[in-house]
């Protein structure tokens, strides 16, 4: 008797024993999954709010895509921003450019190259740049960019004169027109200025060819190309959405002659429409030089224009805000019914802002 219940006790502890670590392991899974849930909770809240507060975190990588506005355009008014540079003055500036009527920008993806071609600026920047834009109801126009100094490019160099540069940048035209389509872009371009890429015609129009294809299989919005003077630069672009015509530089002549202003105006037009008579044209980058900085390799800044082999007088592509108040105003008057959209510069030089030809773009991009 004595055994068996010294044997009942000895199993009872065991019992008691087994019954409270299993308590106590419940007590301890629970603590820790009370534990894996608030760092699941704060991680999911804080990456939250990083993608919610764009600007702010622009370098930060995110997968939230916000898409393109739902608004009618009938015709695109637009800025050019070169550089993250512009984008991020934009963002800051959102309001007072719905007020001029934006209502699409043109963002430059920076290019260099090095042993190949990459991206020289922040990609996480410019594609979360593309969701702040959205957010704010304007939509974007993309754009590869290496016409800056840093490009590792020289113009009119030996490999400009075969396709060598502009095949070199293919995967990356690729690339970016992919994401282009991810994050919901109104429209895509290939390359900015591409004679510096190639500064013979053929090898361009080959190029332009050979690419759209793959573009098209992987961008299903607008595709444009960019050609810097319709007089100097014809290319086979069939196929292509727009032809977005740049250069279209005012000189100090507004001044005291006005009519060779509008002379320069009509006669980019005319250029444009018989060289590229099947496409839908956008005026890019067209704009006067106010200075004082000066932009990469053109002839703009009075530093640059010593010793000119034209001849032309170091003041000649300045102008002063009166004066480029007055080009754009006779270049919207010129230009208006005859083209898609414009894209104004608004980098070193040439920005319009707290300028009186703010006025004079606001006027017209309101204008039904």
């Amino acid at each position: 008797m004595f055994c068996f219940n010294a044997l009942n006790v000895k199993y009872g502890f065991i019992k008691n024993v087994i019954v409270l670590f299993s308590m106590k392991n419940r007590i301890v899974m629970f603590i820790v999954l009370i534990f894996v849930i608030s760092i699941f909770v704060f991680f999911y809240f804080f990456n939250s709010i990083e993608v919610q507060t764009g600007v702010q975190t622009g370098n930060q990588v995110t997968n939230l895509v916000i898409k393109s506005p739902a608004i009618k355009i009938t015709k695109y008014k637009g800025i050019w921003m070169p550089f993250l540079r512009e984008t991020r003055n934009a963002l800051h500036d959102i309001e007072r450019l719905k007020l001029d009527g934006i209502n699409i920008v043109a963002i430059g993806v920076k290019v260099c190259r090095d042993k190949g071609f990459y991206v020289c600026e922040d990609e996480n920047e410019i594609k979360n740049s593309i969701n702040e834009f959205h957010k704010n109801g304007i939509k974007t126009f993309l754009i590869l960019n290496p016409a800056h100094p840093e490009s590792g490019i020289k113009p009119h160099s030996k490999e400009t004169s075969t396709k060598q540069l502009l095949d070199e940048l293919t995967p990356l035209v690729l690339k970016w027109a992919l994401i282009a389509e991810d994050y919901d872009i109104e429209m895509f371009c290939p390359v900015n200025e591409p004679q510096l890429l190639s500064y013979k015609t053929k090898n361009v129009s080959i190029w332009a060819q050979e690419i759209l294809p793959g573009i098209k299989e992987k961008f299903h919005g607008k595709i444009a190309f960019e050609v810097q003077g319709a007089k100097e630069n014809i290319y086979n672009l069939t196929g292509y959405d727009y032809v977005a015509d740049g250069g279209l530089t005012c000189t100090s002549d507004i001044v005291e002659h006005p009519e060779w202003i509008e002379q320069l105006i009509n006669e980019e037009l005319l250029n444009l429409k018989k060289a590229y008579s099947g496409n839908k044209y956008l005026l890019f980058n067209a704009g006067a030089f106010t200075g004082p900085d000066y932009y990469w390799w053109e002839p703009i800044a009075a530093e640059n224009m010593k010793n000119n082999p034209q001849g032309w007088p170091t003041d000649f592509f300045t102008v002063s805000f009166d004066s480029q108040a007055d080009f754009y105003d006779l270049f919207f008057d010129k230009t208006w019914n005859e083209v898609n959209g414009y894209f104004i510069p608004v980098y070193k030089g040439w920005e319009y802002r707290n300028k009186p030809a703010e006025k004079i773009i606001r006027k017209w991009f309101h204008r039904e």
